[in-house]
């Protein structure tokens, strides 16, 4: 029980750092992917630490939060669309052979589409913003492959340096 009641109070505290961080984001616009990405790494934290159903959790709730409270919606749809569930979409793909690595893009450009597809429909961003081109998958998916390798590096860092001194859990 007490296990459970932490992983609560752990969750809800995470979901309150991730609607910080893309308010961070949604005031200062240059930041709204910026700030969705380090949102996506709070996520990553509760994938680690608590893990089961909570991280879905911390992603719902956050994007619930984010596209109804935020002035500035792009960096909660990207989040929602996105961001916060890649990370627990990783943890289940990273225990598949590097040869299944094709399943992480397929996820990432059907998310982009639909990024594009709401972005324009739902928040009116003009098409000069964001397009459908060839060229904006292109970079997108360069950009995407380094985001899954500075990831990879970060969980890393944290596995083998870092989580010994926060002690989420003792």
């Amino acid at each position: 029980m007490k296990k459970r009641s932490y992983a609560i109070a752990f969750s809800s505290v995470m979901t309150a750092l991730c609607i910080i961080l893309l308010f961070l984001g949604s005031v200062v616009t240059v930041l709204d992917l910026s700030c969705a990405a380090l949102a996506s790494i709070v996520v990553i934290l509760a994938v680690i630490e608590i893990g089961g159903f909570y991280p879905w959790l911390i992603w719902l709730c956050t994007s619930i939060l984010g596209l109804l409270l935020l002035p500035d919606k792009f960096g909660s749809l990207v989040f929602f669309l996105f961001a916060g569930y890649y990370p627990i979409l990783k943890s289940f793909t990273e225990r598949l052979p590097k040869a299944f690595y094709f399943i992480k893009l397929i996820v990432f450009n059907l998310s982009l589409t639909l990024i594009i597809f709401s972005s324009k429909a739902l928040l009116g961003l003009p098409d000069t913003e964001i397009t459908y081109s060839v060229f904006t998958y292109l970079i997108c998916n360069i950009v995407f492959v380094l985001y899954d390798i500075a990831m990879t590096r970060l969980i890393t860092l944290y596995l083998f340096k870092l989580r010994r001194r926060f002690k989420f859990f003792k």
